[in-house]
Formats: structure tokens, C-alpha cells, sequence
């Protein structure tokens, strides 16, 4: 199997910090995102790197359906097999460790009862194993790998991997001012100053002047195609993309989340996508997604919460920033992708950006990677991107950090609409000093809003 040699971050870490403990890994994410991928490449790292002996390392794909025809409980014979002819020990007289690679591990019937076995008994062995399913396979571990086990979820690209691939040679350079941006973005918070964010955009829209208009051109076909890496093999085959994104979807419909959660309907959830899709950043409504679809209400609001635990969406609930007062609020939906998006409606093509739903696809980009940046400024515990209206004005995204709330409003064409809705905010919240207008490439300083081209913050994030 040739592996991509192009490695993420999350490579790095696994490679240099989970492999050399006896905890489980457990690597999560989404379908075709790069989980097989990262676990070749993690093969081939202890093989090429640590010298572990090819003999010692296992790789099972537990869903292999030819597998699965043969046997009863695939981890145990494929592992029996494997010590009897390939290692030539028993797991309990291993003179050095042995590392076992389980793929897609939510398809084996009671996983983590069977790994807490190995695990407890045997030193030696060194797991690391994938899943699509976030909350169930959680769920499952929490019952009997509790101080076993680590998780490391796997997104697809953002924008800046994107890019990165797309320009080699900037790479360093362009992972440095994402940082650096970040770092400034920090400080801009703690000292409730904007202007020197402003002024890090501008030195980096000047330092990288000869790639900007190649950058814009990248983001154009990441908003079009999404960061799924599979769908680079593609280039600027926008039918190969959407061929291949279709099938994806209706594998973790029809296949994953059947599976897991024996949904009742699966074309129901599928249609239920497609709506989601072609309202990607507003408020739902269940009941009227309900009627559209003819099934209960209830059963909508579990397709749902199916669909976010395997990485298909994503919500935003109301900022309730005043606790007294109470308020209930629909949250909004987002695709987790926007090629996901795009390829639901059909709609995944060049013409794509000259349409006026554009701003939705920029929304959907903007909330994901606003997630991501929620993450990283949460020092990793918190995700969560809400947002803000009152009456006929509308907030998109708020970043709820402590003693900070950050506004951000995300239009496709002139910022200077979003002006009143931040500036209402700003006035009626005293955890608000400054606000981010998000353009296509409009980059100023009006007092406290700072304008920011679309490349700038997604890089940033």
C-alpha cells in the first residue's frame, strides 16, 4: 500500500508522543478522512523509524467483510493467527512490543470489553485502533477502558492544510503565519486592541503579495470541494469530487449510521441532509422539517443528533450571555463540510461562486473553522461557536472565551452591512470591546471593527 507522503500534524503527535505509551489510541473521525492513511503512516514510521520489526505490527480492518464471513469475533482469531505464525510467542512470554493497528473498530460487537481484556493482561501490546462515531464509541469506552485509553479526533483539511498542499514550497512559511496570527489574535483579546491584529494582516498580505492571487484561487476551490484529502487525487474534476463525496455520504448513511444507531429510514435522513445542506447556517425548525419529510418530529431530532456524532454537522445554540434573563432560541445547523454541502444539492462546480447562495458556503466554512479556533483558544476543551440575535439584527458567530465575547459577522460581499448588528452588540455587552467583519478581501480598521479578508481568518484558524 502506498501511503500519502504529505503528513499532518496530527502524525507528528501520535508518532512522537501516543506510540510510546501503553495506553490505547484511539484516533476518530468522520469517513474518508485520512484515518487509514495516518494509521499507514504510523506502520511505516515504526517500521522505517523505530526499526520494529515488520513481524510485530498487525493492521486489522474490522469491517473487511471477507473477514467478518469467516468469523465470529475478528480480533481474536485474526490476533490468534497472528502469534501462532507470524510472531511466534503467546501475547503473555512477549520478549518486546508488538503493535496492533484495528481499523473502523465500532464494527466489532462488544470492542471495548474485548480490548480491556488484552490490555489488562498482557504488557506488551500497544493498540491503536479508529472509529467513525464520536459520543457512541466515547460512550463505550467510558464503560470499560476508563484510564486506558486517549482520543485524538481527525477533521478533515482546514483551510490552511489546503493550501499548504497546494503551495509546497510556502508551506513553513504559511503553517508560521498561522501561529503568528493566532499568537496576535491572543493578544489583540487580552489587551482588547484590534489594531494590532489589523497591522499582522497587513504585514502578511504584503510579505505574501506574488502568492495572494494564487492563494484566492485555492480558497475558491476549497470552498467548492471541501477538505476531504481524497478529493485532491481530483484536481479540478468537479464531477470525480461530487461522484466521490455522494458515495462517501451514502456509505455513512446507509452503512455507518444504520449500523450504529438502526435508524428506522435511512432515505429519510438522506433527504433530511439534503434540507440541512440548502440551509446550511440557519435556525432549524423540526417541525417544519418534519411535515416536509412526512416522519415525527422526535425522529427528526434524532437524525440529527446521529448525523453531528458522526461528524456530518455541526450546531450553533444561542448565546445566552445574560443568565437572568431567559431565553429559547432554535440553534442553528452547519454542515460539518462545505463540499458536503455542495455535493448534496448537486451543486459542485465554478458557477457555484457566482451565485448568491455563495454566502452560505462561506458561512459554513467560516462557522467550521471558528470551531477549530474556539478549540485552540480553549487550550482544547471547548469547541462550542454560538450565536446572536435580537430583533432584526444577527450576530454569526461569538467566540465565548472567558472574560471575552468576540463577535464576528461573515458577509460574502460588503462588510459595511454587518456594521450595525456588531456595533449593537458591542454596546450592550461589556465583555465586548471589538467585533470582525469576515469579507471576501476587504481589509480596514473602523474604530473597533476590524474588516478581514476571508483568506486572512481562515488561515488564522
Amino acid at each position: 500500500v502506498l501511503f500519502r507522503s504529505n503528513k499532518r500534524k496530527v502524525f507528528y503527535e501520535l508518532s512522537e508522543k501516543c506510540l510510546i505509551n501503553k495506553d490505547i489510541t484511539f484516533i476518530s473521525g468522520p469517513r474518508q478522512v485520512g484515518k487509514t492513511t495516518l494509521m499507514g503512516q504510523l506502520i511505516e514510521h515504526q517500521i522505517k523509524v523505530k526499526k520494529i520489526e515488520p513481524k510485530r505490527i498487525i493492521y486489522i480492518p474490522i469491517d473487511n467483510e471477507s473477514l467478518n464471513l469467516n468469523s465470529d469475533n475478528v480480533l481474536i482469531d485474526c490476533l490468534k493467527v497472528f502469534f501462532d505464525f507470524i510472531v511466534g510467542e503467546t501475547p503473555e512470554s512477549l520478549t518486546s512490543q508488538v503493535y496492533i493497528f484495528l481499523d473502523e473498530i465500532q464494527s466489532l460487537d462488544n470492542w471495548a470489553k474485548n480490548l480491556k481484556s488484552y490490555y489488562d493482561s498482557y504488557e506488551k501490546l500497544k493498540f491503536v485502533i479508529s472509529g467513525s462515531s464520536q459520543t457512541k464509541l466515547y460512550i463505550d469506552a467510558s464503560e470499560s477502558l476508563v484510564g486506558r485509553i486517549s482520543f485524538r479526533i481527525v477533521l478533515p483539511f482546514k483551510f490552511i492544510e489546503f493550501l499548504e498542499y497546494h503551495l509546497p514550497k510556502r508551506s513553513r512559511d504559511l503553517e508560521f503565519a498561522a501561529v503568528n496570527l493566532r499568537d496576535v489574535l491572543k493578544k489583540a483579546i487580552a489587551e482588547n486592541n484590534p489594531d494590532i491584529l489589523y497591522k499582522k494582516i497587513t504585514m502578511l498580505k504584503l510579505n505574501i503579495s506574488s502568492e495572494l492571487p494564487k492563494i484566492k484561487q485555492v480558497l475558491d476551490d476549497y470552498l467548492i470541494k471541501g477538505g476531504y484529502p481524497g478529493l485532491l487525487q481530483f484536481n479540478n474534476d468537479y464531477d470525480k469530487c461530487l461522484e466521490k463525496l455522494r458515495t462517501d455520504l451514502e456509505l455513512t448513511v446507509f452503512k455507518d449510521i444504520y449500523k450504529i444507531f438502526n435508524t428506522r429510514n435511512s432515505s429519510d435522513l438522506m433527504k433530511l441532509l439534503t434540507l440541512l445542506a440548502n440551509s446550511s447556517g440557519q435556525k432549524i425548525n423540526y417541525s417544519s422539517l418534519a411535515n416536509t419529510l412526512g416522519i415525527d418530529r422526535r425522529v427528526v431530532a434524532n437524525y440529527i443528533e446521529y448525523a453531528k456524532l458522526v461528524y456530518l454537522v455541526q450546531e450553533s445554540p444561542f448565546c445566552r450571555v445574560n443568565i437572568k434573563k431567559k431565553i429559547e432560541k432554535s440553534n442553528k445547523v452547519y454542515l460539518a463540510d462545505t463540499g458536503h454541502r455542495n455535493a448534496l444539492l448537486g451543486k459542485m462546480n465554478r458557477d457555484l461562486l457566482k451565485e448568491s447562495e455563495i454566502g452560505l458556503v462561506i458561512q459554513t466554512a467560516v462557522f467550521n473553522h471558528a470551531s477549530r479556533l474556539k478549540f485552540l483558544l480553549s487550550k482544547y476543551t471547548d469547541y462550542e461557536v454560538c450565536y446572536w440575535d435580537d430583533k432584526d439584527t444577527e450576530i454569526d458567530i461569538i467566540l465565548d472565551l472567558p472574560f471575552v465575547l468576540l463577535p464576528a459577522e461573515v458577509k460574502s460581499k460588503s462588510g459595511e452591512k454587518g456594521l450595525k448588528a456588531l456595533h449593537q452588540f458591542l454596546e450592550n455587552h461589556q465583555k465586548s470591546k471589538w467585533g470582525i467583519i469576515i469579507t471576501r478581501d476587504e481589509l480596514k480598521l473602523d474604530n473597533n471593527i476590524l474588516f478581514m479578508p476571508l483568506w486572512a481568518f481562515l488561515i488564522m484558524c
